[in-house]
């Protein structure tokens, strides 16, 4: 039989979120989640998806430093409005995503089920991000490209293990076939209101004018590159 935890979370899964579309100037809270992990993983993919409902085989080059989308989201009567730093998966880029990581209010750590190696890198991620992030409220475990299960590398109960291990939150998505992508940054969302309702002291509301140095994603850019993100 479950228990009360275990039956909570359930229902705290379903929850509904509104997004919304028009642009909105008073709002309770405003959040910014990184995402985080190799090269390839598919953490743009996962973006684009969620923000614009698109996919593409041939996709964009690899980030270069941070690009990120802006949605804004409504539960119950809170407004949201939630920056999404998509950071690059690159060694000699970390420099430029600890400028962007110190604010988050937590982090998406991304790998593909189908190659191992991406789920041992993760150790590095995180490491990363504690040792360069002020806030960190909520944190996910992302394993993406289910579609891809006969490729399968990384078993779920051992994914399960680790976040279990690192009190994060587990989800795997398919970015090419939208499989919990929605309810992935949603559901984040939902988290980071549920965790700043009650503590409200720890709530980072720092001024986000440096986002106006970079270059929103363009899913229409005429220079692409083959990845299977």
């Amino acid at each position: 039989m479950e228990n009360n935890n275990e039956q909570k979370e359930k229902n705290n899964n379903n929850i509904q979120m509104e997004k919304i579309t028009e642009n909105i100037e008073h709002y309770k809270y405003m959040f910014r989640i990184c995402l985080f992990g190799d090269v390839c993983v598919g953490k743009t993919s996962l973006l684009i998806r969620y923000t614009d409902n698109q996919f593409q085989e041939n996709y964009l080059p690899n980030t270069i430093g941070v690009d990120f989308k802006v949605v804004t989201l409504k539960y119950k009567d809170i407004i949201a409005k939630v920056h999404i730093w998509d950071t690059a998966g690159n060694e000699r880029f970390k420099s430029i995503s600890i400028n962007y990581c110190r604010s988050a209010h937590g982090f998406l750590y991304v790998y593909d089920i189908t190659k191992e190696e991406t789920f041992k890198n993760l150790d590095k991620w995180i490491k990363f991000s504690n040792e360069n992030c002020n806030t960190n409220a909520i944190n996910f475990l992302v394993g993406n490209k289910s579609d891809l299960e006969k490729n399968r590398e990384v078993s779920k109960e051992k994914a399960e293990e680790f976040a279990k291990e690192n009190d994060l939150v587990f989800l795997e998505t398919s970015a090419k076939n939208n499989y919990n992508v929605p309810k992935l940054f949603e559901y984040f969302t939902y988290k980071l209101i549920e965790y700043y309702e009650k503590n409200s002291d720890k709530y980072n509301s720092d001024d986000l004018d440096t986002f106006s140095q970079f270059k929103v994603l363009d899913n229409n850019a005429s220079t692409k590159k083959k990845c299977p993100c």
